[in-house]
């Protein structure tokens, strides 16, 4: 939210669990972007703090650690020598709303992350989601999804990897109404963006003033990262454009 309390900028970003071209894992780099474009929520995918990949750091505690931020997680896999999902971060108070088991059976485990930001304004509903590759997949958990999304209270934001290729369109197709989409931008591979698998959503009375995907960021993992401003409009200004 910006000082005079009418935008929220998100990010989402798959961040191929901070490893960057040539192999380079580095989560310093990848919060360092995060501190230059300053979001008040940000959902991460591809949390990786097995340590033998992870270089003995937990990186689900990690980026709350370094910027003292709030947190809901989703470990979809769990190791002896840590955990593998993805992660919402809040510099609002941030309130879970629990997860959404979207494990389709003999594919990767899926979960949804759900929660509640309190902003100056009003409370948002958080939905962050990472689902699966496969068309078949990805339709079965578009149908938990919706109807979860059915009982939310609103304004509602959802983001991240929805592996939605073009063509398929399945999140327009369950994600409309309530939601409305940001404009798709193609984010991966980083290194020559054709796929617009990472998108941001949100209902009303939330409005899109700026959205981007981060090119300068694209050496960090192989998905850019994605930012929208999005505005809450005054509810006079509703009343009058819904008359």
């Amino acid at each position: 939210m910006s000082r005079g309390g009418t935008l929220l900028r998100v990010l989402s970003w798959n961040v191929h669990g901070c490893v960057g071209r040539g192999g380079l894992r580095d989560p310093d780099r990848v919060a360092a972007v995060l501190e230059a474009v300053e979001p008040d929520v940000a959902a991460l995918q591809e949390i990786d703090s097995r340590s033998a990949r992870a270089v003995a750091r937990d990186l689900f505690a990690y980026f709350e650690e370094r910027f003292g931020w709030r947190s809901v997680a989703a470990r979809t896999i769990s190791a002896k020598d840590g955990h593998y999902g993805h992660i919402v971060l809040s510099r609002w108070p941030l309130e879970s709303l629990g997860t959404l088991d979207l494990t389709v059976p003999r594919f990767e485990p899926r979960m949804a992350i759900f929660g509640s930001v309190s902003l100056p304004d009003c409370q948002v509903t958080i939905m962050a989601v990472h689902l699966g590759l496969w068309w078949p997949e990805r339709r079965k958990q578009y149908a938990r999804l919706k109807e979860r999304l059915a009982a939310l209270p609103r304004p509602i934001v959802a983001l991240g990897d929805f592996n939605d290729f073009p063509g398929r369109g399945l999140a327009e197709r369950n994600l409309t109404p309530p939601l409305e989409g940001v404009p798709a931008l193609a984010t991966f591979p980083s290194r020559f963006p054709l796929l617009p698998l990472d998108r941001i959503w949100y209902s009303e009375p939330l409005e899109l003033v700026s959205f981007g995907a981060l090119r300068e960021a694209g050496h960090l993992s192989d998905h850019l990262p994605l930012v929208a401003s999005l505005r809450l409009r005054a509810p006079a200004q509703a009343d009058d454009e819904g008359r």
